[in-house]
């Protein structure tokens, strides 16, 4: 308590640093391993089966995570095949950079250095910018990432303030009426000296139940959207390992046509709609939220989605 109020802070965030970050980088550490292997399934697997993999888990979960379906769709239409290429760039400067600190953990560990959050962070960052091996392409990269970023958010801020603002108009037609059902019972219980903030606390409430209101209209309509297109590609590329394989030949000509033509006939929409139906009630009757394990598997996700929430609603 004696030192100054800086000194404070320092000890506090070099407290942080030594034992609040550690659990943290390792749980980030677990999530980067996994997305490491899922990225490496990604290399080996055939587009139609990965296209089914995802099509069923954007048909299941699509609704939870509508403002990151939103940004992905808005920066594939503004960043295109540039979009691809610079997240390769990031990916494989950053995979040095988190090699290289990895080994550098394992030298400080096994020397035992005593060393202060701060001096941890500069040696640590000093490691991860030797390792990188093209620091031009990697802001360039970054550069263009973080302007389609902007766009991104500036197209979702527009598109969603529509639906905010249709919230908020029905919503300030509840206000009176609120006012008038409401007000009495909270003016006796906040007492005469606090009686004066009513209005502004019903007001403040209504309009907040109009933007809870507003982002459970969008996760609907994102969940409506994501299961037809989910259950249309899981269809898509099931007929297609379907036909690869050989197994739409043996199906009665009754049923397709042979040579099978995908677009002449209606095998595809049999599969898709259906499981777009049960896509949507699972959703919907879990109120658009994950059940385990998939909250624990998909956290990083989650983590993003609120993230973009956050960012287009403020």
């Amino acid at each position: 308590r004696d030192q100054p109020l800086r000194g404070q802070l320092m000890q506090g965030l070099e407290l942080f640093l030594k034992y609040g970050l550690t659990p943290l980088l390792y749980v980030a550490r677990v999530y980067f391993w996994v997305a490491v292997r899922l990225y490496e399934a990604y290399k080996l697997l055939p587009m139609n089966i990965l296209s089914a993999i995802f099509g069923v888990g954007l048909c299941f979960f699509g609704g939870t995570f509508y403002a990151a379906i939103a940004a992905v769709e808005a920066a594939r239409l503004f960043g295109g095949e540039a979009l691809w290429r610079h997240l390769q760039v990031c990916w494989h400067e950053g995979a040095l950079a988190v090699a290289a600190v990895q080994a550098e953990g394992q030298v400080v560990a096994a020397e035992a250095l005593e060393l202060s959050g701060g001096q941890y962070v500069r040696r640590m960052a000093f490691v991860a910018m030797v390792a990188m091996k093209d620091p031009h392409a990697f802001q360039e990269s970054a550069n263009c990432l973080l302007g389609i970023y902007f766009t991104v958010i500036a197209t979702m801020s527009y598109q969603f303030a529509q639906t905010v603002s249709i919230a908020l108009a029905s919503c300030s037609m509840c206000t009176l009426p609120a006012t008038r059902l409401l007000g009495p019972t909270m003016k006796w219980v906040m007492g005469p000296d606090l009686e004066h903030w009513v209005p502004a606390l019903i007001d403040t409430a209504v309009k907040l139940m109009a933007v809870i209101i507003a982002a459970f209209i969008q996760a609907i309509v994102s969940a409506v959207y994501s299961s037809i297109r989910g259950g249309r590609m899981f269809a898509a590329a099931l007929l297609e390992i379907a036909a690869e394989r050989g197994w739409m030949d043996q199906v009665p000509d009754s049923l397709v046509t042979k040579p099978f033509d995908a677009d002449q006939s209606y095998i595809d929409e049999a599969i898709a709609y259906p499981l777009a139906a049960a896509g949507f009630y699972m959703q919907f009757t879990s109120g658009f939220t994950l059940p385990f394990p998939f909250n624990i598997i998909l956290l990083p996700l989650s983590i993003v989605e609120w993230f973009l929430r956050l960012q287009v609603y403020t």
